[in-house]
């Protein structure tokens, strides 16, 4: 099926490999992801394929926090009225001499996770991010899926990539004739049930993003049929964001304002064939 991104087809942008950049040496034997691509069930991968920025100590693998029955990596803690990131970065050498920054940046491409979350308090969530970097005034584009009660949504934003930064987030601004950067999904979104996020981000001409979720048909399960959720976020601005790169990191984010996170993740892959179906084999 062909859905239309902005100014060209989904048809079109299957044609266009990631681009991957990778440092040298970063072939090492910690992490091997073969030409860049992975698809991580986590029941083994982290943490030698992932470097932790934010909030390290509050991420961990083991079973979700729904039924209890899929491996996953659990987000687990909270945040005050000022909110909070929690913040892992896929990274081949995590121990590396060049911190790792430079080992796996992908440009156009596509980028997916199922996200469980576990409770039903304010405002909190869990998503995918890409074009990340890690300088000074660096930031990435995360998409995150947001349980808030009634008003959950699905949101473009940007997320500050410097440590010091502590993962700022901003919920990124569209201009007239640039498209949305967040979808209202009402009270969609129910506790202990799996979704599946889709980040598309197409950079080789004119910035083409695009932002999904899909519940599963059997919501205990993340390895089940999906169909989509709301509607879709389609952001196409004549450039990106300030801070934001044509090359750049994947991560998995979390982030709550006034709450417990408390959220689970799995089958994060950059594999189109992999977000499109219905889980699969993990790297």
């Amino acid at each position: 099926m062909t859905r239309q991104i902005g100014r060209f087809t989904l048809a079109a942008a299957l044609g266009v490999a990631a681009t991957v950049g990778l440092a040298a040496g970063s072939w090492a034997a910690d992490c091997d992801l073969p030409d860049g691509r992975y698809h991580f069930d986590f029941a083994s991968g982290y943490p030698e394929c992932f470097r932790d920025v934010q909030r390290g100590g509050e991420i961990a693998p083991g079973m979700d926090l729904g039924s209890g029955r899929h491996t996953s990596l659990n987000i687990m803690g909270t945040a005050g009225a000022g909110g909070a990131t929690w913040l892992t970065i896929v990274d081949q050498v995590p121990g590396g001499p060049e911190g790792g920054n430079a080992d796996n940046r992908y440009g156009s491409g596509f980028v997916c996770a199922d996200i469980l979350i576990q409770r039903f308090n304010n405002n909190k969530g869990a998503g995918v991010v890409a074009l990340l970097n890690e300088g000074v005034g660096q930031k990435g584009l995360a998409l995150i899926l947001y349980n808030a009660g009634n008003t959950d949504r699905l949101v473009l934003a940007t997320v500050e990539g410097h440590p010091a930064q502590a993962g700022k987030l901003a919920i990124v601004k569209s201009k007239p004739g640039e498209g949305s950067t967040s979808v209202a999904l009402g009270g969609l979104i129910q506790e202990n049930a799996w979704y599946r996020v889709l980040l598309t981000v197409m950079v080789d001409g004119p910035p083409q993003i695009m932002g999904q979720v899909f519940k599963h048909a059997d919501g205990t399960d993340p390895n089940s049929a999906i169909s989509q959720v709301g509607g879709t976020l389609v952001y196409t601005p004549t450039s990106l964001p300030i801070g934001v790169d044509i090359l750049g990191q994947n991560a998995i984010i979390g982030s709550a304002v006034g709450a417990v996170v408390n959220a689970s993740v799995t089958n994060f892959s950059n594999k189109l064939e992999e977000c499109q179906g219905t889980g699969g084999t993990a790297d």
